[in-house]
Parts: C-alpha cells; structure tokens; sequence
C-alpha cells in the first residue's frame, strides 16, 4: 500500500515539474491578424511577431519573424504538431535555463474563422519579460 502512494506521490510531482511554463496568453485571431509580442530581456528588447494566413485540411499555415529571421509553420489540428518553440536568448549554464516561447494552435472555428493560438512563456531563470503590444 505504502509503495503504491509513493509511485503516486511522484507521478503527481513529475506532471506538475511538467507544466513548467512561467506566463500564458490565449488569442483568437482572424486570418492576417497580427500578434506582437516585445520581449525584453538583458538590456534589449526584441519582437515577436505570428499571424495565420490560411486554414485548409484542418492545418493552419503560421508566418512568424523574430530577431529579422522569419518562418512558416503548418500546425495540425488532429495530429502532433500542433505547435512551434521560438528560442529566445542562448542557455547561461546548461541547455535547461534556456528561455522559449511556444505557439500552440488549439483549435478553429469554422463559423467565425478563427483561430485559438496559445503562448507558453518557458523560462526558469526569469531572464524574459514579456509585453503584449497587441490589444486583445
């Protein structure tokens, strides 16, 4: 009995070291609509930008542009890829202090044509403040 509270005890413990994230936002966006986010972090402050332009088959095209680099990501509604991870500044000691941001596409809604978009803030080193330049 004792042994099956402990492998609970860490299955518990090891799905909320899981959900790691720092800060979340939800945006419903209409086709083109723009997501600007200023990240601010040791002295500068940068923008990352996202926007969907199309929606067919249930993948959903993502244009994203971050630090003058840009990228298109087809995000799937039904399988695995459902999200994008933007790197925001290089690790300080190891590769788990390294700051990111996740896109995730939850769903569409066909009646309305949008689409849910969540961002996940990753950073356990608090190195990263997030701003929301858009308006929703």
């Amino acid at each position: 009995m004792n042994l099956i509270f402990i492998f609970l005890l860490f299955g518990i413990l090891s799905v909320l070291d899981a959900a790691a994230w720092r800060e979340s936002k939800s945006f419903i966006l209409k086709k083109d609509e723009l997501v600007k986010v200023l990240i601010k972090s040791e002295g500068q402050e940068r923008v990352l930008n996202f926007r969907w332009t199309l929606y067919k088959d249930k993948v959903l095209v993502v244009h994203e542009s971050f630090d003058r680099f840009v990228g298109q990501h087809m995000l799937y509604a039904t399988h695995a890829n459902k999200s994008f991870r933007k790197v925001l500044l290089p690790a300080k000691r190891s590769h788990k202090d390294i700051p990111y941001v996740i896109v995730l596409f939850k769903k569409f809604d066909e009646a309305n044509a949008t689409a849910q978009m969540d961002l996940f803030l990753i950073d356990t080193e608090k190195r990263i403040v997030l701003d929301y330049l858009t308006q929703k």
